[in-house]
C-alpha cells in the first residue's frame, strides 16, 4: 500500500470517527460521500450503501430538496435549517442541516457539503393535529395552523376565501404552493426560524383564486406539547393595498431620482459634445475626402452624433421604465422612458 492510499484511508477513518453526520452531494442529487454517522442516521449499514444513492428519497417532502438547493445556491450557505427526512424504512426523521455550496475554479457550483444533526427528539410527531375553533370563522384576519413541514392542518373561512378553495381541499396542502416562486425558499427559512426561536413574522406574496398577487403579513408562533415542537399557528392579514402604496411611492421616488440624474447628465454632456462636434467638422474640412484618416474621422463623427441622440433622449425622459441587465441587475430603459 503506497503513502497516498495510507493517507486517504486515514482521512476516511477520521471522518467515520466523527459522531456528526457529514455528506457531499452533487447538484443533481447523488451522494458523493458520507460518513458512517450519516449512514446510521438514515438506517443504512454503512456509508458504502449510500454512494450514488438518490438523496431526494431521504426527504419526506421531495419538493424540499429543490427549494433547499435553490436557497443554498442563492445564499452560498444555510445554517441550522430543520428538514423533515425519513429513514430507509420510512420512519420519520427530523434533522437540522448546515450546508454550503462548493465552487470550481470558474465559480460554478459543483456540489454541496453539509452536516446533519438529528433533532427528532425535539419534535412531537405522535399527537394528532389540532383543529381551529369554529368561532374563528367570524374573524376578518386569516388564521392558519400548519405542521412543521409547512403543510396546512386547518384554516378559517377568511383564509379559505382568500385562496378561493374550500377548507377541505386546503388541508394537507403545502402552504408554499400558493406563494409566488421567489417566496418559496424564503418560507423554508421562515419555518426554520420559527423552530429555532419560537416565532417569526414576514410578508409573503401569494396568488389568490383569481391568480392575482396578494401580499399577506404573517405572524407565526411555535406551539409545543410536553416541551416539544408540535405545530405552528399563524395569524395573517391582507396588506396588498399597503404594499402597493409603498411600492408606488418608491417608484415615484425612483422616477424623481431618474429625472434629476437625467437632467444633470444631459446638461453636463451637451457642452463637451458640442465642442467635439465643432472640432471634428474643422478637421474634416482640412482632410482629403478619399484618405483613410478622413474615413476614420467620419466614423468618429457618426458615433458622436449617436451620443448626441442618446443625450437628447436622456433629457426627454418622462417616466420610469426599467429593463433587466445582467446578474439580476435592472437599469433604466432610455428608449421606453423618453
Amino acid at each position: 500500500m503506497n503513502a497516498y492510499s495510507i493517507s486517504a484511508r486515514r482521512y476516511v477513518e477520521f471522518f467515520d470517527s466523527i459522531p456528526a453526520a457529514l455528506f457531499r452531494t452533487t447538484i443533481e442529487g447523488k451522494i458523493v460521500y458520507c460518513n458512517r454517522a450519516f449512514a446510521l442516521t438514515f438506517g443504512f449499514d454503512s456509508a458504502v450503501d449510500l454512494i450514488d444513492y438518490p438523496v431526494i428519497e431521504l426527504y419526506q417532502n421531495k419538493k424540499d430538496r429543490g427549494v433547499l438547493v435553490h436557497s443554498i445556491m442563492q445564499r452560498g450557505r444555510l445554517v441550522d435549517v430543520p428538514i423533515a427526512f425519513k429513514k430507509k424504512d420510512g420512519t420519520p426523521l427530523w434533522c437540522s442541516m448546515t450546508a454550503r455550496a462548493v465552487l470550481d475554479d470558474d465559480g460554478m457550483v459543483v456540489c454541496l457539503d453539509g452536516i446533519l444533526r438529528d433533532i427528532t427528539g425535539e419534535i412531537d410527531i405522535r399527537k394528532a393535529p389540532p383543529s381551529l375553533d369554529a368561532s374563528l370563522d367570524a374573524l376578518n384576519d386569516i388564521i392558519i395552523l400548519f405542521d412543521l413541514k409547512g403543510d396546512i392542518i386547518d384554516i378559517n373561512q377568511s383564509g379559505a376565501d382568500l385562496f378561493g378553495i374550500s377548507r377541505e381541499k386546503l388541508l394537507a396542502k403545502p402552504l408554499s404552493d400558493f406563494f409566488i416562486p421567489s417566496n418559496r425558499d424564503i418560507f423554508l427559512l421562515f419555518l426554520s426560524d420559527i423552530l429555532k426561536i419560537g416565532r417569526n413574522e414576514a410578508i409573503f406574496s401569494i396568488l389568490d383564486h383569481n391568480s392575482k398577487v396578494c401580499h399577506v403579513e404573517c405572524h407565526a408562533i411555535l406551539v409545543k406539547t410536553d416541551g416539544r415542537a408540535h405545530h405552528i399557528k399563524c395569524q395573517a392579514r391582507d396588506v396588498t393595498d399597503i404594499v402597493d402604496q409603498k411600492r408606488e411611492r418608491s417608484n415615484d421616488e425612483k422616477f424623481q431620482g431618474v429625472l434629476e440624474m437625467a437632467g444633470g447628465v444631459a446638461h453636463s454632456m451637451n457642452q463637451p459634445l458640442t465642442i467635439v462636434n465643432n472640432l471634428l467638422n474643422e478637421i474634416l474640412s482640412d482632410l482629403e475626402h478619399d484618405g483613410q484618416t478622413h474615413q476614420k474621422i467620419l466614423k468618429i463623427h457618426h458615433q458622436i452624433k449617436k451620443m448626441n441622440d442618446i443625450t437628447k433622449k436622456i433629457s426627454n425622459i418622462k417616466k420610469y421604465e426599467a429593463m433587466d441587465y445582467v446578474a439580476g441587475i435592472r437599469i433604466v430603459d432610455i428608449e421606453k422612458a423618453s
